[in-house]
Formats: structure tokens, C-alpha cells, sequence
């Protein structure tokens, strides 16, 4: 029977009637299709449901798409903020920093008795025969009230050779090599506040017409910029060698606008030295493009994208930071216990770690073996809540099984790698925050400025910021650092990295 022809209220009444009615093959062919619709409709709901539940706690998200999220914590009254305990400014324990006189000030003033009025402030006598017996000190700390730029003029005599007669000239010194140029200390600042503090070429001109009457145009900016990433370079590739040594690494992308096309910034870090490696792909193109992993024998820090697996010989590490965000949307969107429980594991783990460093010990074997044990519980209520999806006859593709399975699955086969930070004698962290931190900030410059204007321009800013970023977690003064590196690139490594 054609479905067109199926008389809808003849059926209810025979189904109201108990009559025995044999249901023709188009019927339920139609009612099968119809409900597989249904399903298929229901589950793009359901990812759109928890797409939008989705937050920078739970997913990787970033915090400034939670503006319309229901989830996002409301800004607190007064009347609440009073009742917190915690006292606004530093916390107990907190070393702070507190500006102190210095003992060779550059400048002194003497103030007089006899000067404000000269009379004294308890009886109103003179006090102009006053002798001085001391005097109190207090020290203001300025800027001079004229910051301009030195102008430094090199005058190589000229003359006549006594033994050839033709004329003769001094040598300037290596670097004076035009009539007018800027030096060194105002090129390192420039790629200081270009590469480290992010302002762009024009704002980076009026700063410098503004403060030291000295405007650089945006063009002599970029070209400062391309001279720091060539002197960069012998240092960027010594930062490189010492990286390949280390015993652990963060590695870790961030998309990159080039002249409206997306590249990628790659990152190889450690806690003392940044690498940083622009490149048009994402995957193992640009992994072994960068020329660290291949043959790297430590431990590599990831938050789980799939190209890392592609490199042989590595020593994988799962970002718990990353885990942790995902079992929190698996206990928030699907109301699953199992994730609680292995949040609530993983932060014993780690807390546990901590107390047991700062001690100086080890966690003992069998600590590890409970822990590992209720890992593996977890994991068994885990999957009672969620088994594997059965095929069905005719269906095709691949068997779709959920965020909560896939999660499920790759704690259980990577078991190892997400219980590293506490298997390995307590050296390994327990996240990739150290890579993330040392990305953050270009989000930010593209932000500010915008995206870069060509390839060169960006592989000459990531390696300044290589520099930069080095300097800084070792403790090194910048503007010192750079000046070296534009001036002397191999003294430059010495100071840097110590070699």
C-alpha cells in the first residue's frame, strides 16, 4: 500500500477497538526513516545544547567567549565583597617589594633652617643664629625632566700618506657605517617595546616623538625589527641546543594571522628557555620542521594533538590542565559521577606530589599502587555508563561514541602518560601551562595591532621574543641582553645562556 493512501484515523479507531491489524512493510519502513530523523535532529541539539554550556572551565574555550554564558560568575555587590575574610592588597606570606633610599643619590638638596619664614614652630623665635646638628633625609624618585636622545659625532681625521702622497683616513668603529644612525641602546628598546610590551609600529613612533623628541617612522621600526631577528639568530639556534638537552619539554600552537592567512606559532619550551617557530602547517610538517623533536630523547608535554604521535622515539606527557577541563564538561553536560571522582584523583595525585617534594622525598610504591588502582576503578564505572555503541544492520561510517567514551578511552589507553607527573621521580609537571603562558601573549599583540604584514616579519619577531622570553625566566635584564645581541651575537649567547 502506498504511504499517500494510509488513512491515519481508520488506524486509531482499529487501535481503539483492540482489532488485530497486520501493519503493512511501508508503514514501518516510514516510521523507521521518520524516528532515525528524530534521533539524528535530537543529537544536533545536543551538541548545540552543550556547545553553549561550554566554558573556559570545561573546554578550550578562551575566558572572553564566557560573556554570555549563564555559567560565568556575576560580579559580586559591595555588600558581599565586605563579608569576604581575605583583606584587599598582598596576602599573608606574600614577599612584596618596597621602594627604599638609595645610599649615592644623584642629586642633593640642603634645605636651610632659617628658610620658611626661619622662625621655629614651637615658641616663634628666629632661627636665623640656629646652629644645624644634623638633618633628615627623604628621597623622591623621578625622571629627568629632559629625556632626549645623545647625539654621538665620530671624526675620522683625514690626511696625506708622507710615503705615497694620497690621502688618507682613521678608521671609524665597527657598526658607525653611515653619515646618520641610530645606535644600539635605542634599537634594543625599540625591540623591546615592539617584541616584549607589543605596541605597534605607529604608536611605537609617537612614544618615541613624545617622550624623547626623537620620532622613528613605522618603516624604520620594521627595519629595526628585521636587523634584530638577523643578529637574533646565532642566539635563537643556541637556545635550540640547550633546549634538545633538557629533560622535559612544553610543546604547545597558537594559530597566527600572516597578511589575512592563518600560520602557526609553535613552541618548544622549558621553565628557563623559549623557543618560538612560525610555520604555514600545524601538524608533523611543522614538528619536524622546527628540528627538535626528531631524536629528542626527554619528555614531551602535550595537550593530545594527534601530529605528536606521528614523530617515533617520543616520550609523551598529557597536559592534566587539558583533562582536567574535559572531565569537568563530562560532569557538568552529562552528569556523570566517574568524572568527578577522577578530578577529585587527579588533584589528590598532584597535591600529594607537592607534599612529598617539599619534603624531599619520594611517593613511595605503594601509594602508586593505590592510586593506579582507583584510577582503574574509575575507568571500570566509567565505561558501565558508557559502552561501546553497537553497529547496526546496513549503518555505515564510523560508530559516533560521545565526548564521555572518547575521553574514557584515552585516559585508559594513555594511562601512562597522564599519570607521568608522578611517576617519573616527581620531575615532570603536571601540566602545559608553561607553553600556553609563553603563547598568551601573541593573542594579545594581535589584538593590539593586528596581524603581521609577512612571513619574515613574524620569524623575525619570534625570534626577538625567543631572546626576550629566555632572558626574562632567567632573570637577565632585556634591554641589556638585546643591546649585546645587536652588538656582539656570540657574547650575547655567552651571557644568556652561560656557554
Amino acid at each position: 500500500m502506498p504511504i499517500e493512501e494510509i488513512d491515519r484515523k481508520e488506524l486509531e479507531q482499529l487501535a481503539k477497538a483492540g482489532a488485530s491489524v497486520t501493519v503493512p512493510a511501508a508503514i514501518v519502513l516510514m516510521l523507521a526513516l521518520r524516528i532515525e530523523e528524530l534521533e539524528t535532529e535530537a543529537a544536533q541539539l545536543r551538541e548545540k545544547l552543550a556547545d553553549y554550556q561550554n566554558n573556559s572551565r570545561n573546554s578550550s574555550k578562551p575566558p572572553s567567549s564566557d560573556r554570555h554564558n549563564p555559567n560565568k560568575p556575576q560580579k559580586e555587590s559591595r555588600r558581599n565583597r565586605r563579608k569576604k575574610k581575605r583583606k584587599p592588597g598582598g596576602q599573608k606570606g606574600h614577599k612584596g617589594t618596597t621602594l627604599e633610599q638609595v645610599a649615592n643619590p644623584d642629586h642633593t638638596i640642603v634645605h636651610k633652617l632659617d628658610q620658611c619664614d626661619g622662625r621655629c614652630g614651637h615658641c616663634d623665635a628666629s632661627l636665623r643664629d640656629a646652629k644645624p646638628t644634623g638633618y633628615e633625609k627623604r628621597q623622591v624618585f623621578d625622571l629627568p625632566e629632559k629625556i632626549t636622545v645623545e647625539v654621538t659625532e665620530h671624526r675620522a681625521e683625514t690626511g696625506i700618506c708622507g710615503s705615497c702622497g694620497k690621502k688618507v683616513k682613521a678608521p671609524f668603529p665597527e657598526g658607525v657605517v653611515a653619515p646618520v644612525q641610530y645606535g644600539e641602546r635605542i634599537q634594543a628598546l625599540t625591540l623591546y617595546l615592539h617584541a616584549y610590551q607589543l605596541l605597534p609600529c605607529e604608536r611605537l613612533s609617537e612614544f618615541f616623538g613624545d617622550v624623547f623628541n626623537c620620532r622613528l617612522s613605522p618603516a624604520t621600526v620594521c627595519a629595526f625589527l628585521k636587523k634584530g631577528g638577523a643578529r637574533a639568530g646565532p642566539v635563537y639556534e643556541a637556545i635550540k641546543a640547550a633546549i634538545i638537552l633538557a629533560i622535559f619539554l612544553h610543546c604547545d600552537e597558537t594559530g597566527l594571522s600572516i597578511c589575512g592567512k592563518i600560520f602557526w606559532l609553535h613552541t618548544a619550551s622549558t621553565p628557563t628557555l623559549v623557543f618560538l617557530h612560525v610555520d604555514a602547517h600545524r601538524g608533523e610538517v611543522a614538528l619536524r620542521a622546527m628540528g627538535i623533536l626528531e631524536g629528542y630523547e626527554g619528555w614531551v608535554i602535550h595537550d593530545f594533538l594527534s601530529a605528536y604521535y606521528t614523530i617515533d622515539g617520543l616520550k609523551h606527557v598529557l597536559c592534566n590542565a587539558h583533562l582536567l577541563r574535559d572531565l569537568i564538561n563530562v560532569l557538568e553536560n552529562n552528569g556523570q559521577q566517574w568524572a568527578a571522582d577522577m578530578i577529585a584523583l587527579l588533584l589528590e595525585a598532584k597535591k600529594l606530589k607537592e607534599r612529598e617534594l617539599l619534603g624531599g622525598r619520594r611517593i613511595g610504591p605503594k601509594t602508586l599502587d593505590r592510586l593506579q588502582e582507583r584510577y582503574l576503578e574509575i575507568l571500570r564505572a566509567g565505561y558501565e555508563l558508557n559502552p561501546e555503541p553497537v553497529r547496526r544492520p546496513g549503518q555505515r561510517g564510523r560508530l559516533k561514541r560521545g565526548k564521555p567514551l572518547n575521553l574514557l578511552n584515552r585516559l585508559a589507553e594513555r594511562h601512562q602518560e597522564v599519570m607521568a607527573f608522578l611517576i617519573n621521580r616527581g620531575l615532570i609537571p603536571f601540566d602545559n601551562n608553561e607553553a600556553e603562558r609563553d603563547l598568551r601573549m601573541m593573542k594579545v599583540k594581535q589584538k593590539i595591532s593586528g596581524c603581521f604584514r609577512n612571513l619574515e616579519h613574524a620569524r623575525a619577531f619570534a625570534k626577538v621574543r625567543s631572546v626576550i622570553g629566555t632572558a626574562k625566566k632567567r632573570g637577565i635584564n632585556v634591554l641589556q641582553i638585546l643591546s649585546l645581541m645587536l652588538k656582539d651575537p656570540s657574547k650575547a649567547c655567552e651571557v644568556l645562556l652561560g656557554t
